[in-house]
């Protein structure tokens, strides 16, 4: 499971203008979403064994020790939810919108693993439960990137997304396994760069990529890979 283990022409002048003059620090914090340091929020139950992966720093993750992956040929996925660390201050996003990105999130992990990993909907000794949260969105900026592709070939404004998860046994609650991640856009690849025209893509990007993460973890574990 380890595998597992962001008016008219004046005005488009003036903002063009505005970029060339300081824009310089915004391009050099391109994918800046994705560099923010990766923080608990509070949704997971315990934070204790987090630790950063040494290919990845912006992930902390925790594994129990001779779990037997193998066991568990079901799943059981909990809705995501949106969890705001208390005293965090975010740009609002209408609920209606959290609503959708959250079940995009749930939706792309379970069109990830159902071919070869069951989703159920109760306990069981063979089913593991994850129970995952967004816990930070960014969006980017699309009229902002359309202004700065013109100016400096490149969109400034990344968006991004970051979330926790744990694993348990479904019947006993245990904990086996837990992670904390950010993913963001960056302009260097070809989803990446598209994605800034959009305010969530890159944050349904960073949904996507977990959910085959997820499924790439479970392979690894069931000696499918």
């Amino acid at each position: 499971m380890k595998t597992f283990a962001r008016s008219g022409n004046k005005r488009l002048a003036a903002a063009v203008g505005l970029i060339l003059a300081l824009g310089l620090g915004s391009f050099l914090c391109v994918g800046c979403a994705s560099n923010k340091p990766t923080r608990p929020s509070g949704f997971l139950r315990d934070y204790s064994g987090l630790e950063p992966l040494p290919e990845d720093q912006s992930m902390l993750y925790y594994e129990k020790a001779n779990v037997n992956w193998k066991k568990y040929t079901k799943l059981m996925i909990d809705p995501v939810v949106v969890y705001q660390a208390p005293g965090e201050k975010k740009k609002p996003v209408k609920p209606d919108e959290l609503k959708k990105l959250a079940e995009y999130f749930h939706n792309e992990a379970v069109e990830a693993v159902k071919d070869a990993y069951p989703v159920v909907g109760k306990p069981g000794p063979d089913v593991l439960r994850i129970r995952a949260a967004i816990t930070d969105l960014d969006s980017a900026n699309p009229w902002l990137n359309v202004v700065a592709t013109a100016a400096v070939l490149l969109p400034v404004d990344m968006g991004g997304a970051a979330m926790e998860a744990e694993f348990m046994d479904s019947v006993t609650g245990e904990r086996l396994a837990a992670v904390v991640d950010r993913k963001g856009g960056s302009p260097m690849d070809v989803a990446g760069f598209t994605g800034s025209y959009s305010e969530w893509s890159h944050a349904k990007g960073a949904f996507r990529a977990w959910a085959q993460q997820l499924r790439g973890a479970l392979d690894e574990a069931h000696g499918r890979q």
